[in-house]
């Protein structure tokens, strides 16, 4: 009897719940939910079939922004690159007058993640037209993305990629063999800070150039031809500072931030936290461990592995980099570094790589949404003792 009370009394609730949402529906469903913008199922077919490079990445974002203008914003960050490129940043945002937590994603800060830049507008494009992601996803946060931090640098590596490849060591110091060959991974800007000196080493690792530890990691400045080469100084790169000046500006309404990189080992994928620079745990690692397990669970791998996570200098320590950066200067608490298995050069006409890298990244994106969600018991009911995600 106690029982069927309990069920007349939730029906009950429900019903008076849907009569009030038809009565006075959110302003951010009118503004836009699906009366405003054409939604449909996509599932798992890509948008953007081929790597983008940095005109096709402006391309797709002006084409989201003239289609949408109430909820995309496109934002040209300064200073432009050393080869004169806009590092674009896309804000997607449901309800313009309301201000909701936070979700800022970085990629390609690395020109081997080729597939980066495709995951965060294949990303965006179910946010804003895939009704199955428009709740919870997009009507409940407002979505920083900056899909390419490393325009020139993935410029440079899709230009090489049909060049017979040669050890990176040996290439840089062969100016000869530029012509006819490719290193065999390039991990920095194309950037020459200095014009005067040896013109055969140039390139920053944009990812050791932010201003938090910067170089602690070393006793010594690596020479200009390292792939791990950190700048002259910190905020060298115009990469670097570019997205330093965005994220500061937009600090205070990020809640997540996830830099979207790649690993290049197989079998080694993996969800990270700061600290890089140091084996010190930060404050909060006992709820970034558990958010990244619980990812971990929710986006399982194709073969059913799950990513290993952890806190990044667990594995090497690095200094001067974006989730150090963000985590304590900008002072975001819950800062992720997710790392999909990427092949290096990838065969640019074999889709097979890009859609497996895309999926995996928006699963595990989704997922960290997920368990942040979960943690803080956000949109969640309980009944009987169980959570219900709603």
């Amino acid at each position: 009897m106690l029982l069927q009370i309990k069920i007349y009394l939730i029906s009950i609730l429900y019903f008076l719940g849907a009569l009030y949402m038809v009565l006075f529906p959110p302003r951010n469903f009118e503004l836009s939910g699906a009366k405003i913008r054409t939604t449909r199922s996509t599932g798992d077919n890509l948008k953007f079939k081929e790597y983008v490079d940095h005109k096709g990445l402006s391309f797709a974002v002006d084409a989201f922004h003239r289609r949408d203008p109430e909820v995309v914003k496109v934002v040209h960050l300064a200073p432009q690159t050393f080869e004169n490129r806009s590092i674009v940043a896309v804000e997607l945002r449901s309800d313009k007058h309301t201000r909701k937590p936070g979700i800022l994603i970085v990629g390609a800060l690395n020109p081997m993640a080729w597939a980066s830049p495709n995951a965060i507008l294949e990303l965006s494009e179910k946010l804003l037209y895939d009704a199955s992601y428009q709740t919870p996803f997009f009507n409940d946060y407002d979505w920083y993305l900056v899909p390419m931090g490393n325009p020139d640098g993935i410029e440079f590596t899709h230009n090489m990629r049909t060049r017979r490849a040669l050890n990176s060591v040996d290439w840089t110091q062969n100016v000869s063999a530029r012509a006819e060959t490719r290193p065999t991974e390039w991990h920095k800007n194309v950037d020459l800070e200095d014009e005067q000196n040896d013109k055969r080493c140039f390139g920053t690792n944009i990812n050791r150039n932010f201003a938090y530890h910067w170089q602690d990691d070393v006793h010594k400045t690596p020479t200009r031809c390292c792939q791990y080469y950190p700048g002259q100084k910190p905020f060298s790169a115009a990469e670097a500072k570019a997205i330093r000046k965005y994220v500061d500006k937009m600090g205070d309404f990020i809640n997540l931030a996830i830099h979207l990189h790649a690993s290049f080992v197989p079998k080694k994928e993996y969800i990270l936290y700061p600290w890089r620079y140091s084996l010190r745990t930060p404050s909060n690692y006992r709820t970034l461990q558990d958010i990244g397990e619980y990812a971990a669970r929710q986006a399982r791998l194709p073969d059913g592995r799950l990513y290993e996570v952890h806190q990044s200098s667990n594995d090497e320590r690095v200094a001067g980099t974006l989730i150090d950066y963000i985590s304590g200067v900008v002072g975001i608490d819950l800062v992720f570094l997710i790392k999909p298995y990427h092949e290096m050069f990838p065969n640019f006409t074999d889709t097979s790589n890009l859609r497996l890298y895309v999926k995996k990244s928006i699963s595990t994106v989704l997922s960290l949404v997920r368990a942040w969600r979960s943690s803080t018991k956000q949109n969640t009911l309980s009944f009987f003792g169980r959570d219900v995600e709603f």
